[in-house]
Parts: structure tokens; sequence; C-alpha cells
């Protein structure tokens, strides 16, 4: 049976690590090792953990920050501590099934895989199965829209730690959205990858989630796509790159109706099309893009347009 590494990263989660840990702990995958990386909490999370790791110190391994570093670094300082053969990820305030890890290692073994992915079942201040898009076993080479299909978050996912050893992939540090660009290259580099039209991961939403906070953090977007477009400089389908880029940055312009600081909103509306200009000019005309909801497109497509929508929200 080979080896599952669990990569957990804490930032003052004392009141959901416990759950987390136990939905790990009772997992039906028994060949596994559970890393905690506590990234310097100021709650009681650290007695959570030593308490976790004194009676369980064959399962968890734990690594404490002298000092905050941020999730990019503290998931980093997990994949250096991980020796399994697969490697996946829960945040510290979501839990999982116990067959979750069983499931995922069955198929892709089955199938050969490098990444497997599924479905996860929000909780929380919303609730609800949320379906990623289905895709068939594949690779972006014979398959170049799964740049369009494949979510950008890592704990839904097992990856072989072969790849992210043999491709040195890891997360950026010091920026938000750093899962982007990891999940991203991994699958630029999998051989094949799948995925099962099915929910084992329970993600929690809560009250300061991106849809309700934003701050002046957002315009890390650019660095991230910056690191995106460096990873698929030679990916043979520009048009669904570029459709990609539109799409993020798209996203983020209306995302700022939540913005509370009317400054940053206006600079990032200013830079944001700035930067899809500099990508291409006529990035309006993209022929992936033209296909999105008219609606969306009249609102993302003109600064003025934009600014109704967000005085209206």
């Amino acid at each position: 049976m080979k080896k599952l590494s669990v990569i957990v990263p804490v930032y003052n989660k004392e009141k959901t690590l416990a759950r987390c840990l136990d939905s790990l702990l009772q997992q039906d995958y028994k060949n596994l090792e559970i890393i905690i990386v506590d990234d310097k909490s100021t709650d009681d999370s650290r007695k959570v953990i030593e308490q976790y790791q004194k009676k369980y110190p064959s399962k968890i391994k734990a690594s404490f920050n002298k000092k905050n570093e941020y999730i990019g670094k503290t998931r980093n300082i997990g994949l250096s501590l991980a020796t399994g053969d697969y490697i996946g990820f829960v945040d510290s305030d979501d839990y999982v099934k116990k067959e979750m890890y069983s499931t995922y290692i069955a198929f892709m073994e089955e199938h050969d895989l490098d990444i497997v992915s599924g479905y996860y079942e929000k909780v929380g201040k919303e609730e609800g199965l949320f379906k990623n898009t289905p895709f068939p076993l594949s690779n972006i080479k014979t398959r170049p829209e799964l740049l369009l299909e494949f979510d950008c978050g890592p704990c839904n996912k097992l990856f072989k730690k072969s790849l992210i050893d043999e491709y040195e992939i890891r997360f950026l540090e010091n920026t938000k959205y750093e899962d982007v660009p990891f999940v991203l290259k991994a699958l630029y580099y999998a051989k094949r990858v799948g995925h099962l039209k099915r929910s084992y991961y329970y993600y929690y939403i809560h009250d300061k989630s991106e849809t309700t906070v934003m701050d002046e953090h957002v315009f890390d977007i650019f660095k991230i796509l910056d690191e995106v477009k460096k990873t698929y400089r030679d990916f043979k389908e520009q048009a669904i790159l570029e459709a990609f880029v539109i799409r993020e940055v798209g996203r983020y312009l209306l995302l700022q109706k939540y913005q509370k600081d009317k400054k940053i909103r206006s600079k990032f509306i200013k830079e944001g099309y700035l930067y899809l200009e500099k990508m291409n000019p006529k990035w309006r005309q993209n022929k992936i893009y033209k296909q999105e909801k008219w609606i969306k497109r009249v609102i993302q497509n003109h600064p003025g347009w934009l600014k109704l929508y967000h005085a209206l929200g």
C-alpha cells in the first residue's frame, strides 16, 4: 500500500481544527501521514496540534513557524516534510469524508493518473454541492480546454508526489491566490488527469470569504496570471490561455462591487483593463470569450457599465 501525505496549514483555527483532524484520522485509507504546519497562530491552535500529536505520534507530524509566513510558504514547508507517494491538501476549517482518499487513490491507480479532481460540498455561510466542470481522462496536450475546465483549488484533488518533485512545483509565497499557479503548473506537466463526479470534501464558507471581503491584495492576481502565462508560454492554444486570463481578470473586476475602498476599486479597474490591453488590444474579440453570456460581456467590456454594475450592487 502506497503512502499518502496530507498537508494541513493552520492559522488561528482552534475552533475547527479538531473536526478537520478527526476526519483525516478516520480515513479508511490507513497508510497516511498528516503534516500540520502552524503559521504562528495567536489562538490555541498550537495546543490542539500538540494534543493530537501526542495522541497519534505515528500519524501526525507537526511544524511550527517562528513567524507568520502566510499560506504559500506554509504549504511549501509541508511539501518539504512529506514522504508519501501521494499528496493531498486540506484546509484546517474544512473536513473530508472517510472514504475520500481510498476512492481517489483507487481511481488514480486504476487509470495511471497524476492528478485526480472531484466535486466539493459547501458548508457554513453557503451550502450546496459545487460541481466543477467534469472532464474525461486526458491531459492538457490532448484536451487544451482543460485550462478552462480545471478548477484551481488544490484541496479537492490528489497529486502524485513524483510529479510535484520532478517539475519542482511549489506555491508562490507572500501573495494571494497562490494555489492557482501551483495547480495549473501541475496540470501542464501531468501525463494524465481524471475527475470523479462525486464530492468527498466539505469546504467551509465563512463570513470573511473572498466574495465579501476585498482589499489591496486583489492586485496580486496580476502576478499570479503572469506566472501562469510563463508556465503556458509554449501552449499551442493561445486563444484558450487568453480566454482564461480574460475570465480571471473579468471575475475580479466584477468582484470589486465588494471593495469598500473606492480608491482601490478605481485603481484596480484601471489596471485590470490596462492588463488586458497589454496582453491583446483586441481581447474583446477572443472567440471563446465571445461565447460568454452577452450581459456579462457588456458589463465587463466597458468601465462605464462596470461602474454602474458596482453602483447598483
